[in-house]
């Protein structure tokens, strides 16, 4: 748009210049012969016209040449980028839209090829086995979010080689374990009977005595051998049979279960347990196996101090059950392993009572695969085991995974949503040209050429266009008749100028009446050019008393032409009237420090009726 009104600009400017040369050339004698030529066959009108058609589009071309060369650079710079190769620093002249349009380009340009840069260095690094390398992350940016994805998958790597070695490592201490635990009383059991084997044995009492060995140890042995399989079975997802299951009813039937071996140890079972139901979703068999373990534990390791108190009650969502034991506490050092398998805090005591290792191990898996959790607290007042369950039971049966890996995982932002397949569309590398088709541009041609014989050529049309426009004649307005009356688009003339009326607006509010002024006898067309011509117009007493209210509101008066506005007070004025003003003389301005009054009488009267509606909104619109 500033391109089209700076190349009509330069085209007026050039034809102004023109217009004063060509006066100034005239005056030449080589010269004066075709510029008189061209003036009295074509018009001083027509050859502007003509020079004006043909001079503004090579205005327009020459304003548009760094136009076309910025865009030409920046289409480069857009091919580069395209291609993947950033960094190209594009360079505009000037300092309009286009020079902010390469600066952000550039800006883009060289941020794209840092962050790559960085984006490949971390992938580097990620490949050489630095998995805790991380790309910074753009918050709000597809390369960022490139980045995040890169850092995921780095970070999830690790995590699975991290459980893949914890895994490997598991399965060997667990076959270390289970081949020292099994290999024990497998050992005492073969060293008895290889006894018996032998006769080795004074009478048959030795002998029973050999053979009650073999088989508590062979006992202790089919233990361990079920306890290993229960807890190899939980842990590898076994089926939960799940139903309603009201846990305060579970412990109170544990509970005295576990009297008669309370009381042989000496010790009580004390319940506090809240008033009502607490029921959950779980399977009964598995969480009957898990409490067991937890009050067996209290029976055999907390006698000293006499109790055992279970508590229970419901914090919001969550179902907490209290197991508490007063005897030795457990060490400190030791807590952290408490549920790891083969785990034993005291291993000549656990080999006396004959524990196995596994105990809290296959409670910890039951507790877990509920959807819930269990910890474990010592010291020197009590010993306490807590479980936590949701009341909305298990959502899922989670496979054991250590703690660490779990947790880190769990700060794991979540997968990128889908962006959707964005069609990459390439630039084409044709570079801008001013008219993108040829066909464009020969349409163009044949235009200008047209345009230019049409307006060279004499006809009815240009010729009547041209004569209006022209103010060295007045061909067009005829003097009105002696009764000084006269209809739109005629003139009364005298002392050589013409009252010229065009239009008029009249919606019943307004009267609106266009005018200009002509002349005829002044010969110098500069003279005319610095001339200003004003009518005095003075409504008739006629007019008056046929419209009562009728005033003159306001007009636009230019120097030689202008508005005359009426507006009507109090009575509407009638669809249809005469409208007769008073012409008698004209405010002449030869120069703008020169004024005279010229005398005469251009006088006129024109009928007037409604030819415009008013709207709702103010304006008006043509009947």
């Amino acid at each position: 748009m500033l391109i089209m009104v700076g190349s009509l600009a330069l085209t007026a400017a050039a034809i102004f210049f023109g217009y004063f040369l060509a006066e100034s050339l005239q005056k030449i004698k080589y010269t004066a012969a075709p510029i008189n030529w061209s003036i009295e066959h074509a018009g001083s009108v027509r050859v502007m016209i003509i020079a004006g058609l043909i001079l503004f589009p090579i205005t327009f071309f020459l304003a548009s040449l760094r136009l076309v060369e910025d865009l030409r650079e920046i289409n480069a710079g857009l091919q580069e980028i395209s291609a993947g190769r950033f960094g190209r620093v594009v360079t505009v002249r000037g300092k309009d839209e286009l020079s902010v349009v390469a600066e952000s380009m550039n800006q883009l340009s060289s941020e794209w090829d840092h962050y790559l840069a960085e984006i490949t260095s971390g992938l580097e690094e990620i490949a050489s086995g630095q998995f805790d390398h991380q790309i910074p992350e753009i918050a709000g940016n597809k390369l960022g979010e490139i980045a995040l994805s890169i850092n995921q998958m780095s970070m999830q790597l690790k995590h699975s080689i991290a459980e893949e070695r914890k895994a490997e490592k598991t399965k060997n201490d667990l076959i270390t374990g289970v081949s020292h635990d099994l290999r024990t009383p497998l050992t005492s059991i073969l060293g008895f009977l290889e006894v018996i084997e032998e006769d080795r044995y004074q009478d048959e009492v030795e002998m029973r005595y050999y053979v009650n060995i073999a088989y508590e140890k062979s006992l202790a042995l089919r233990r361990l051998i079920d306890e290993l399989f229960e807890y190899t079975r939980i842990n590898n997802g076994m089926p939960l049979e799940l139903s309603e299951l009201d846990i305060a009813g579970l412990i109170r039937q544990l509970a005295e279960e576990f009297v008669p071996s309370a009381e042989n140890a000496g010790m009580e079972i004390r319940l506090n347990l809240q008033e009502g139901e607490f029921k959950i979703q779980a399977d009964g068999g598995l969480l009957v196996r898990a409490y067991e373990n937890i009050i067996a534990n209290a029976i055999q390791y907390g006698q000293a101090g006499k109790y055992i108190d279970i508590d229970m009650g419901q914090d919001g969502d969550v179902l907490i059950v209290r197991i508490h034991n007063y005897g030795d506490p457990i060490p400190e050092r030791d807590l952290p392993y408490l549920f790891d398998r083969f785990y034993r805090v005291e291993r000549s005591r656990s080999k006396q009572t004959g524990g196995t290792g596994l105990g809290l191990a296959i409670t910890k898996s039951i507790v877990e695969v509920h959807g819930g959790c269990i910890t474990a607290r010592s010291s020197k007042k009590a010993t306490s085991f807590e479980t936590r369950f949701p009341v909305s039971g298990p959502h899922q049966a989670p496979a054991a995974v250590t703690e660490e890996v779990h947790n880190e995982t769990g700060r794991l932002p979540a997968a990128l949503p889908d962006q959707g397949q964005v069609t990459k569309q390439r630039i084409s590398s044709q570079p801008p040209r001013l008219f993108q088709s040829s066909v464009a541009a020969l349409s163009m041609i044949v235009l200008l050429v047209s345009a230019v014989v049409f307006f060279s050529v004499k006809n009815s049309f240009t010729s009547t266009l041209l004569v209006n426009l022209e103010g060295n004649s007045d061909p067009g307005l005829m003097p009105t008749s002696d009764s000084n009356e006269m209809v739109l688009i005629t003139g009364k003339t005298d002392k050589g100028y013409t009252l010229l009326l065009h239009q008029y607006l009249f919606d019943g509010q307004n009267l609106i009446i266009q005018y200009s002024m002509r002349h005829s006898n002044i010969t110098s067309e500069s003279q005319w050019v610095k001339q200003s011509v004003k009518p005095t117009f003075q409504l008739d007493s006629s007019t008056i008393q046929a419209v009562p209210g009728i005033f003159t509101d306001s007009g636009v008066t230019l120097a030689k032409s202008g508005t005359l506005n009426y507006s009507f007070k109090g009575t509407p004025p009638p669809d249809k009237f005469m409208l007769k003003v008073n012409v008698k003389e004209l405010v002449v301005f030869d120069d703008p420090a020169q004024q005279r009054i010229l005398a005469g009488d251009w006088s006129f009267q024109i009928p007037v009726e409604i030819n415009y509606k008013r709207k709702a909104n103010g304006q008006s619109e043509p009947l």
